[in-house]
């Protein structure tokens, strides 16, 4: 199977206008991104807002996304809910408006067993013909994979990687010579993409990437060529802007630093608010400080 986890892959916002998905922005977002060489994106994330979407939205911004890109790159579809019923219909959804892959999330609040686990990955497995991604993020679902459940969920012959979320670094260590070769681990934290790159991993799911998807890049691409003091330099360069993209609930300051740019009004969802003023100057200002060390980051006009 193609393997389309790999390398540099934004998951990226969804844009809004008066409540309404704002599919301008969205072309201009993922027009961003192709140009500066991602190897895929994911929609309709924990970046992407994805729980707010109710499901003729989702499979809008699948089919939107999709003819934007016109196969240029891949496009992943995240897929998260509650139960396996409601997963599976946007695996369905996502695989009928033609999506590459499906990345897939522990299910949140009801903290399933291994076997839980287990079952409800591989009735998606079942369900669907696309390539998938396990997505472990223990900080939003409170529960999380077992070794011994990745190892199990491995073998089945669609789920191909793992998006890992969890900072438990020895992790990808301890996994790597058990994993089937074409099974790719991948960091979910862009400020551990060079640690796991140096245990075996195979690349970065990046927030940051919405902001300076060309550096990102370069990490990925000094990396995997072997310029490990390229990738490092460009990598501590960004330490500043990876953390202010956290300093409120993911994606409030990713949001903001992309109307920033010009690329989508600063518009979210309830339960999620708009950045405090103390965040967007400090977004800003880690802006500031990466446009002056690089001078491919181009700033698109303000809507």
């Amino acid at each position: 199977m193609n393997q389309i986890f790999k390398g540099l892959i934004t998951a990226i916002i969804t844009p809004f206008k008066d409540d309404k998905i704002d599919f301008i922005s969205l072309r201009k977002i993922l027009e961003h991104q192709i140009e500066h060489n991602v190897d895929g994106v994911v929609l309709a994330g924990s970046t992407g807002e994805g729980n707010s979407l109710d499901i003729e939205e989702y499979k809008l911004l699948i089919k939107n996304a999709v003819e934007i890109v016109k196969q240029r790159i891949p496009v992943i579809a995240g897929c998260c809910a509650i139960s396996t019923s409601s997963t599976i219909r946007l695996a369905q959804i996502a695989a009928e408006g033609r999506a590459d892959g499906l990345m897939c999330t522990v299910p949140p609040y009801v903290k399933p067993t291994q076997e839980g686990l287990y079952r409800h990955f591989q009735a998606i497995h079942d369900a669907t013909n696309l390539p998938i991604i396990l997505y472990s993020a223990p900080g939003r679902a409170s529960s999380d994979f077992t070794n011994d459940t990745i190892l199990r969920l491995s073998e089945l012959p669609r789920i191909i990687a793992l998006k890992d979320g969890n900072n438990d670094l020895d992790r990808l260590f301890r996994l790597k010579a058990k994993l089937p070769k074409h099974f790719n681990m991948m960091a979910g934290n862009d400020y551990l993409n060079l640690v796991y790159n140096s245990q075996g991993g195979a690349g970065c799911i990046s927030v940051a990437s919405n902001i300076v998807p060309q550096l990102c890049k370069k990490i990925q691409d000094n990396w995997k060529n072997g310029n490990l003091t390229d990738a490092l330099k460009i990598d501590m360069q960004l330490l500043t802007l990876y953390k202010a993209l956290f300093v409120e609930s993911n994606p409030i300051p990713v949001k903001y630093a992309v109307h920033y740019l010009g690329l989508c009004f600063n518009e979210l969802r309830l339960p999620l608010t708009e950045a405090q003023n103390t965040t967007k100057e400090q977004i800003e200002q880690a802006i500031k400080d990466v446009m002056s060390l690089k001078q491919e980051l181009r700033v698109i006009s303000k809507i």
